[in-house]
């Protein structure tokens, strides 16, 4: 079997949730020999990617092609090639793909960018096989978003416009959850197939993890990116406020991405006076993510209730769960289908401060019992998003589909 994968960066020098998905998923179809071609439309991520051909190891399944030599090793250059020439881009690789689109596969997979499924729209009919997508998200989001950049707004509405053009000819959706399963289905084409492909998480990451001596220890992790709606990352703050003065050991570490909300979040440390016990860290390499989980004594997750929630299921969490640390997540979206509160996580209602801090407190207060949870719930992980289980599910459909059809 021969897949072709389209995306906008290479997974394997990204860092973030679908980094992450996507290079687990690449290397969960080269471990069961299937032939991969992985085709870049948005250029390198730096100079080390670019030197290094795109590869960061060999394998005879694997091969690596750019459309062209573009840099977004910084914040400018990524505006600039996103917001003022993003267009221009487009339409160079509208011409340049279709030599790929042209070639026979068994499957071409598709990611949501509107990049990628721009090229798709212009030469589907080029296209001699079936086609796939992932999607793990709404594709409205972007409407809930009433602060923050114009423009970034404007290319969601663009993405979700040219998504919902290229939707009606897709195969088949690979999707993450049951929720979006019922809302894409009314949007695809009457004949489209579905695959629930839920998170996923590659175990060998979080194997043998060193003990690192970077972090104020003991202390208390997040990762993600730095949102008040999306991760209720304000509403972290304020539970750990709760609780701070009872456990004084314990340092919290915010690690991620920079969101706009972040003014107004160490407005809130500074109020609460806790500006000595709460750190924002710089984005974290792939690589040193295990580290930073697998260290902490209590990783935490304050989702809030929202449209995004509900249809969504959070990388993190599965990473979370792999390390085999006790885990304080809210119940949302189809989080309680998987986790137990006082079983396989401690769990707190969502946007619920009291709740929050509670959850906290009973994984802190009680450590022979926390490490029993931490436990428990990296069986859950290793049962129901292992990306070893999961690529297997994904090939014998694949399978099945190219060989019955």
């Amino acid at each position: 079997m021969h897949i072709l994968i389209i995306r906008s960066l290479n997974p394997f020098f990204e860092t973030g949730a679908s980094a992450n998905r996507y290079s687990g998923i690449i290397n969960g179809l080269l471990k069961n020999n299937i032939k991969v071609t992985l085709l870049i439309i948005k250029g390198y991520n730096d100079f080390s990617e670019y030197k290094a051909k795109g590869y960061k190891f060999q394998n005879p399944n694997l091969t690596i092609h750019y459309t062209a030599p573009i840099l977004n090793h910084n914040i400018w250059l990524r505006r600039i090639n996103t917001y003022l020439i993003g267009g221009i881009i487009n339409r160079f690789n509208q011409i340049v793909t279709r030599n790929y689109y042209n070639k026979h596969y068994d499957f071409i997979w598709l990611t949501y960018d509107n990049g990628v499924l721009y090229t798709f729209n212009k030469n589907f009919n080029l296209i001699h096989c079936k086609t796939i997508i992932e999607l793990n998200e709404f594709n409205d989001l972007h409407k809930e978003v009433t602060t923050g950049n114009k423009l970034q707004r404007r290319k969601a509405l663009n993405t979700e416009n040219i998504f919902n053009n290229a939707i009606i000819k897709i195969d088949y959706l690979a999707v993450m959850t049951k929720t979006l399963i019922a809302y894409y289905r009314k949007m695809a084409k009457p004949d489209a197939k579905f695959f629930h492909f839920p998170m996923t998480v590659d175990f060998n990451r979080f194997q043998n993890v060193a003990i690192t001596e970077k972090y104020i220890k003991p202390y208390i992790a997040y990762t993600g990116t730095y949102t008040n709606l999306k991760d209720g990352v304000d509403i972290l703050i304020k539970s750990f406020s709760k609780i701070a003065s009872k456990y004084p050991q314990y340092h919290l570490y915010l690690a991620g991405f920079y969101h706009y909300d972040m003014a107004m979040q160490k407005e809130l440390i500074s109020k609460l006076g806790l500006q000595d016990r709460i750190t924002y860290l710089n984005v974290l390499e792939k690589d040193s993510i295990p580290e930073f989980i697998c260290n902490a004594d209590l990783l935490v997750l304050s989702r809030p209730d929202s449209h995004q929630a509900r249809g969504g299921f959070p990388t993190k969490l599965g990473e979370y769960l792999a390390s085999g640390k006790p885990v304080c997540v809210t119940k949302v979206g189809e989080i309680p289908d998987y986790l137990v509160d006082n079983t396989s996580a401690f769990m707190a209602s969502p946007g619920d401060v009291e709740s929050f801090a509670d959850a906290m407190d009973r994984a802190l207060s009680d450590k022979p019992n926390s490490i029993r949870v931490g436990l428990n719930g990296q069986k859950v992980a290793e049962k129901n998003f292992s990306i070893d289980v999961q690529i297997m599910r994904c090939i014998e459909f694949l399978k099945k589909e190219l060989y019955e059809n």
